[in-house]
């Protein structure tokens, strides 16, 4: 007994036939007949679409059962031959005429030409051609597959017809196929039908992965874009767009190419026009805007004419806002393909003339109208170039700029721009491949690299694919250096924020001191914005008021900012600076904007920067998936520099965590890769991860030791660069702790030194709460309560909880009970909310040692007395002491240590918490049992 689902080998006879199975299930029912469907089936749909597919997979799965099958297909040159479709499918049954009576035998040799008579009548060659079938099916059963019914002659339509409908219960099927825009078989009556649509864009993007695992995403986007869903446009398609002829999305041509046997497919009726109309199509098809229509001097007077003729062959459609558009994208292809040359040159011309007021696209339209070399097109497409990197359209920047370079007459002007697109690809873009090759052909016409975008993108180029920072550093600042150089501003701008990059991978004082002075020698060339990142980057610890204020007003315009480059730019800067959280917006635009502007580098450093403000934010499952999807992105791209940063963020979450194993699980690998490279910070980072998990187990020692290789000569001022102000607190709590009390004292003094409470709230908390640590009684509680009250409970949760708990620790040990126990249950509510397990399990060890048992430290449902409640309800609701005690009739005094007790178990320190612990609480409490 046969128990496979009925669908099953209909699916592996087209196993290539993405997102098929539901019309590869029902042609299964027809040739079984599970589903009486009277054996007969007509497949609709557009060119294309895959019905010859279909036939050719029923064809194969009904040889799998044992069947004969036939099959025709109609032919628009023998439409007008009566029975020439039917001759084709009866041919092989010849041999079996004799067999069928003399009548019908006659009738069919008449018919389909092979004997002499009076032409019969079509009732009766129906009648033989179905008494035929059924003959042969005794033998075998049989399939009659017929494709493009709608082209077949009248005679054979209606014998086809008359057996389609007939067939059912007996041992032959009929499968047709009909175009949508074709005449469907004649009297149809009851034969079953199916319409074959379009796939959706995930079948499209399987399809063309099943067949082209290598086609460039830009240009698989496109294809999946312009064959909307048409399997046989899919599949030809990549035959025209190689990636190596198109590198970017917007250097693909605005109308795709099509192959032969798509241009056969889309142009039957488009080269029955008149040459008018074609030519109106052209401008049409060339424009994409609509704006032509409203110009007659380019489309003529008889332009509405034309168009009643283009929309009545179903070629394009004027909706009843008069736009017109293609019936498919694919039309307008063939539109342009039958055009010549010369053609297309004169319609690009006559558009940039519509388009004065739109510079982009005049710019284009003049271009493709160019014969030859052009400078001043050159120079509007290099214009065009800029604007569309301002606007975050990094591939349209590259491809305006590559083709800039083509048009130039003059080789070094080429050298140039060629440069130029190299960088914008490898610096925005993330395609090193098309980086690489359009670096090689402006080196080719730039052979000594003395061009210093040459120079920019060479060392982009160095950076990021391998992070060979020695290289990089000495072309950058060799072309620089040139007393030849003549560079514009906009180049200058490119190679210092690449020297940036380089110098602070570096952290060497042997890079950054080069990187100052040539700053200063181009300061006057240079924006605000990127002299404030040199302030900055070098040496955060020395920022000045007048910087940080700059860097406050650049971080206010991002919010309608385009240019993902300018974001990054301005990200890295503020990064150092703690203001990460005014750019989470934007960051996340750039990040979610990833596949309309196709700047992956862009988004793998957005990325990076929203894994920084996550973890200072608290946010530890952000941090590492951002982390997950940037090294995906890195990986796949060859950004090997990203790399290590993505590392470091998944490891630095976990390390908070408590997560130990997968906290130091990348750090040797990221030593083994950055030192042979001079990547210096990479080894700091990696210090850090360790100082962190070391203070998490309570091995202070270790954090010491570790705090100390980022820092080995303390904090000073001419020392301080980012990690090290990063570990700072970190550096005074392990000294503290090992009993290194000179020297913590000499840290917070250095601290004190430098100044780095005008950085940012964050540090004005960190060094008063280093103060506290190395400071004793009242002196140490001020400390601590002024570092408390100098950033908003909602910033920087992590650092929050530990200055809560150091003050909980220095409380417990002078004997201050009750309030030790307010600020450690402060700080437990805090790690336990950010799940750090290490720094939870002190705060309940430190409550533990002020009198509260293990199990009331772990209760997450503390009991307050039915007056405890009321007090802290009407104390949340905006009561004053004095009021609430009018209301309960007691003093101001009770009610003000009601809420001493009260504060502690809800695990808040102030009045202001009280609400939204009371709603906590009530929602965390299960519902009373019955």
């Amino acid at each position: 007994m046969n128990t496979e689902r009925p669908g099953r080998k209909a699916r592996e006879a087209g196993a290539d036939l993405t997102g098929r199975s539901d019309e590869l299930d029902l042609i299964t029912a027809v040739i079984d007949d599970t589903a009486r469907l009277n054996g007969s089936l007509t497949l609709f749909g557009d060119p294309g679409v895959g019905k010859s597919a279909l036939l050719d997979a029923a064809a194969d799965l009904a040889r799998a059962r044992g069947m004969r099958t036939l099959r025709a297909a109609g032919a628009q040159f023998e439409a007008r031959m009566a029975f020439a479709g039917l001759n084709q499918l009866l041919l092989p049954l010849a041999p079996l005429f004799a067999e069928l009576d003399p009548g019908q035998a006659s009738a069919l040799r008449v018919a389909l030409g092979f004997g002499d008579g009076a032409t019969p009548s079509r009732i009766l060659v129906s009648t033989a051609t179905l008494s035929l079938l059924l003959l042969a099916a005794q033998e075998q059963p049989l399939v009659a597959i017929v494709d493009d019914a709608q082209w077949l002659d009248d005679a054979s339509a209606d014998v086809l017809s008359f057996v389609a409908r007939r067939v059912a219960g007996t041992r032959v099927r009929v499968l047709t196929t009909v175009r949508t825009t074709g005449e469907p078989l004649r009297n149809r009556g009851d034969i079953n039908s199916l319409t074959i649509h379009a796939l959706d864009p995930a079948q499209s993007e399987a399809l063309l992965l099943a067949n082209y695992p290598d086609l460039a995403e830009h240009v698989r986007r496109r294809i999946v874009s312009e064959a909307q869903g048409n399997p046989l446009a899919l599949v030809e398609l990549p035959a025209t767009l190689t990636s190596a002829r198109y590198p970017t999305a917007d250097a693909l041509p605005t109308v795709l190419p099509l192959t032969e046997r798509l241009t056969r497919m889309f142009t039957a009726r488009i080269t029955a026009l008149a040459q008018e109309t074609r030519d109106l199509l052209l401008l049409l098809a060339l424009d994409g805007s609509g704006q032509a229509l409203s110009e007659e001097s380019v489309v003529g007077p008889d332009a509405a004419a034309h168009l009643d003729i283009a929309e009545r062959e179903r070629i394009v459609v004027v909706d009843n806002r008069h736009t017109v558009v293609f019936r498919h994208p694919l039309v307008r292809s063939a539109v342009v393909e039958l055009a010549r040359p010369e053609q297309q040159r004169r319609a690009h011309q006559a558009l940039a003339g519509c388009h004065r007021s739109d510079p982009g696209r005049r710019t284009w339209h003049l271009a493709d109208a160019s014969l030859g070399p052009d400078e001043e097109v050159a120079t509007l497409l290099q214009h065009e170039s800029i604007r569309a990197l301002n606007r975050g359209d990094p591939s349209a920047a590259v491809a305006a700029m590559t083709r800039s370079a083509h048009l130039s007459p003059d080789p070094d002007h080429r050298s140039q721009r060629l440069a130029g697109a190299a960088y914008f690809a490898a610096e925005v873009m993330g395609d090193l491949h098309t980086a690489s090759q359009l670096l090689n052909d402006a080196r080719r016409l730039d052979t000594d690299l003395g061009s210093l975008a040459t120079a920019s993108a060479a060392a982009s180029l160095m950076l990021y694919s391998d992070a060979d920072v020695v290289s990089a550093f000495r072309v950058l600042t060799t072309a620089l250096r040139a007393p030849e150089a003549d560079p514009t501003a906009e180049e200058i701008n490119a190679a210092i924020w690449v020297l940036s990059v380089i110098a602070s991978l570096n952290g060497r004082k042997e890079m950054w001191d080069p990187y100052l002075e040539l700053v200063d020698r181009y300061r006057d060339l240079l924006p605000e914005g990127l002299l404030v990142r040199s302030e900055v980057v070098s040496n955060p610890a020395l920022v000045s008021p007048e910087a940080l204020n700059a860097l406050d007003q650049e971080i206010a315009t991002l919010a309608t900012e385009l240019d993902p480059g300018q974001i990054i730019r301005v990200g890295y800067v503020a990064n150092d600076v703690d203001r990460l959280s005014d750019l989470r917006e934007p960051l996340l635009r750039v990040w979610q904007d990833a596949a309309r502007t196709g700047a992956v580098a862009s988004v793998t450093n957005a990325l990076m920067l929203l894994c920084a403000e996550s973890y200072l934010a608290g946010r530890w499952d952000d941090t590492q998936r951002f982390a997950e999807e940037g090294l995906e992105r890195a990986q796949s791209y060859g950004y090997v520099n990203f790399v290590w940063f993505l590392h470091y963020s998944k490891a630095l979450a976990a390390a908070a965590l408590g997560q130990q194993d997968e906290a130091e699980e990348p750090l040797e690998a990221m030593l083994a890769w950055a030192i042979p490279r001079q990547a210096f910070i990479v080894p700091q980072h990696v210090y850090r991860v360790r100082t962190l998990a070391a203070i998490g187990r309570g091995d202070f020692e270790t954090a010491y030791t570790e705090a100390t290789r980022i820092s080995p000569h303390g904090l000073e001022p001419g020392t301080a660069r980012q990690l090290q102000l990063f570990v700072a607190y970190d550096l005074v709590e392990a000294a503290v702790r090992t009993g290194r009390t000179d020297q913590a004292q000499g840290f917070v003094e250095a601290m004190l030194r430098m100044g780095i409470t005008r950085i940012s709230s964050r540090w004005t908390m960190l060094v008063a709460a280093a103060q506290g640590l190395v400071s004793e009684g009242d002196v140490a509680s001020a400390h601590f309560e002024r570092a408390l009250a100098a950033a908003p409970e909602h910033l920087w949760p992590f650092e929050r909880g530990r200055v809560l708990l150091a003050f909980g620790e220095l409380l417990r040990r002078e004997r201050a009970t009750v309030e030790s126990r307010v600020r450690i249950n402060a700080a437990l509510t805090v790690f336990d909310r950010l799940r750090a397990a290490p720094w939870a399990e002190r705060a309940r060890s430190e409550l533990a040692a002020t009198g509260v048992s293990r199990r009331q430290a772990d209760s997450a449902d503390v009991q307050l007395t039915p007056q405890e409640l009321q007090i802290a309800t009407l104390a949340a609701s905006g009561l004053t002491n004095k009021a609430i005690g009018e209301r309960l009739h007691l003093s101001a005094r009770t009610v003000s240590g009601h809420l001493y007790n009260v504060f502690p178990k809800l695990g808040v320190t102030a009045r202001a918490g009280l609400r939204d612990a009371l709603t906590a609480r009530t929602e965390d409490r299960p519902p009373p049992q019955p």
